[in-house]
């Protein structure tokens, strides 16, 4: 290959490249916003209630927690 093609090849490359970590950037900000928002709302839950009530929601900051782990279904 001429070397003017190599370099055509590598700045598409490099643009593909580019464009899908800002998608998983973009999809890393949004999961975390809405995990945050979820566990500001349990965390107040958490202070409303007591009792079995305070139990079930600590339960579920748990569960929270452990969707951030890949391949875990809630």
């Amino acid at each position: 290959m001429p070397p003017d093609k190599d370099i055509a090849i590598i700045i598409i490359l490099a643009v593909i490249i580019l464009f899908v970590a800002v998608l998983l950037l973009v999809g890393l900000a949004v999961k975390l916003n809405e995990f945050s928002r979820e566990r500001d709302y349990i965390e107040r839950e958490i202070q409303r209630t007591t009792g079995a009530e305070q139990r079930h929601w600590k339960r579920e900051k748990r569960r929270l927690w452990l969707t951030l782990l890949p391949f875990y279904r809630r």
